[in-house]
């Protein structure tokens, strides 16, 4: 039996009066998961809207208490799934820095918004593919954020290519650095070298390659640098070994004089 909030909230949301839906959520936070009678989540509801409430769904996305599991039996659809469905990358870019858009239910998020692309009409093909880069940027990002090889493997099995670079122009290799070692990820990526002749091999060879020549041009540069500091000190002393000698036969002179 819902309670008088949740049916408040749905009355708001049939009314679209979506400031009074934020104000329940404020004053009754666990309705930000509240389950309509369809078996549909609060955010569900409103990215399937006729004209999706952007600002709602900014708002829900931050919310602390969201979840993204549905455990109703009236719909198979998961959360992840019906942000897909939807054909609106401004939906899905709300969401891009939560790690929870990468997955739909067991599978990789990737593998339903490229089953959506595929099956996309002509006019929203544009839409789709959109879609799709955001959560392979997104799913990637976080397999070498958090050293996960296994999610890049599982990209592979799906078909993606990892020499592609990101929507940014950054190629996914280069996300390991310094600050992001990702020591895991770096190895696999060093396993696809010369594996199949792929272009995957062939661009990691590269960076890796290109990063211990730029590791050994810095030890050069730091050794000319260390040389340079010597021979100005050198300089430095016999300019003042020189002064010396001949402020020493300055005063000589003028002692001579008197």
């Amino acid at each position: 039996m819902p309670s008088i909030h949740e049916d408040a909230l749905w009355e708001a949301v049939n009314k679209k009066e979506y400031e009074k839906v934020k104000k329940l959520i404020t004053d009754h936070p666990e309705l930000v998961n509240a389950v309509n009678s369809n078996g549909r989540t609060l955010l569900m509801r409103v990215v399937l809207a006729l004209v999706p409430p952007l600002d709602l769904i900014q708002f829900i996305a931050i919310h602390p208490d969201l979840s993204f599991e549905n455990k109703s039996l009236e719909t198979t659809q998961t959360t992840v799934g019906a942000i897909l469905s939807t054909g609106r990358p401004d939906i899905l870019e709300i969401f891009a820095k939560d790690p929870r858009i990468i997955f739909d239910s067991d599978q990789l998020a990737y593998t339903t918004a490229k089953k959506n692309l595929e099956r996309a009409t002509k006019g929203k093909v544009e839409n789709y593919t959109k879609m799709l880069i955001i959560i392979r940027d997104a799913t990637i990002r976080h397999a070498i954020a958090t050293d996960n090889p296994t999610l890049l493997e599982r990209l592979e099995n799906e078909g993606d290519n990892l020499s592609n670079a990101l929507s940014d122009g950054k190629l996914p290799v280069r996300l390991i650095t310094k600050e992001n070692p990702a020591p895991k990820v770096k190895l696999w990526f060093q396993s696809q070298i010369g594996k199949n002749g792929t272009s995957i091999g062939t661009h990691v060879d590269s960076f890796f390659v290109h990063t211990h020549e730029m590791q050994k041009t810095k030890e050069q540069m730091e050794e000319l640098n260390r040389r340079k500091l010597e021979d100005n000190i050198k300089l430095l002393d016999k300019t003042y070994t020189s002064t010396l000698e001949s402020m020493d036969r300055v005063v000589s002179t003028i002692s001579l004089s008197s």
